[in-house]
């Protein structure tokens, strides 16, 4: 199955113009055509092509299902310098089924600028290949303090690699919703870990070994699901 994403199909029935290429130019889709169309919450509308006018596909739905929603989970994170890293880390939480990814600006961030409609592009296309039908949330990069004192869910953890004794490997009750911090090469330090901790974010750690931020995000990630 080919899925493609239309943020107002439901209103519009009109594939964008880079979705409508794709399909009439790539996919070589014709009038009467059978396609799969997500809005990106959920819904999945099967549609018929009923006319190409202006390289633009329009629709008519035949079909609308809701798909089931897992407990809610944000990756908050602090992303490597590398962009091919941070694209990595999008396409693969995506893939799991993250809601909501909010970059984070630590003490030792290596990044503290970022490309919101490039992280957007490459999350609608991880979400069409892996047939997901919700989009991840790109949120605005915020300041780490002033991200732990509005996030607000049923569980909090901070995954880092300092030493401490109440520190425990992630176990996590599948049926709530979450929030994960995942810190830079460098790791959260020890005042953001105590920031942290005094609000209700529980430290854990994700493997014996140390691992690269992005391979934390989605080992992470993929606890929660």
């Amino acid at each position: 199955m080919q899925l493609f994403y239309s943020k107002e199909i439901s209103s519009s029935l009109l594939l964008n113009k880079e979705e409508s290429n794709h399909c009439i130019k790539v996919l070589r889709k014709k009038e009467n055509d059978i396609i799969f169309v997500t809005d990106g919450t959920g819904f999945l509308y099967t549609c018929q092509i009923i006319k190409i006018e202006k390289s633009l596909v329009k629709v008519q739905i035949i079909k609308k299902i809701k798909k089931n929603k897992n407990p809610s989970i944000e990756l908050a994170i602090s992303f490597p310098k590398q962009r091919n890293r941070i694209d990595w880390i999008i396409e693969k939480a995506t893939e799991i089924g993250v809601d909501k990814i909010t970059p984070l600006i630590c003490e030792n961030s290596e990044r503290i600028k970022i490309n919101i409609d490039r992280m957007q592009k490459i999350a609608i296309s991880s979400m069409k290949q892996s047939l997901r039908t919700y989009l991840p949330k790109i949120s605005e990069i915020q300041q780490f303090s002033k991200f732990i004192q509005t996030a607000k869910y049923d569980k909090k953890y901070i995954a880092h690699c300092k030493k401490d004794s109440n520190k425990k490997k992630i176990k996590h009750e599948k049926s709530q919703n979450s929030c994960i911090l995942i810190g830079p090469e460098g790791d959260f330090s020890k005042k953001e870990i105590k920031m942290a901790n005094d609000l209700n974010f529980k430290s854990v750690t994700l493997s014996q070994n140390r691992l690269r931020t992005e391979t934390a995000a989605i080992v992470a990630c993929y606890e929660l699901i």
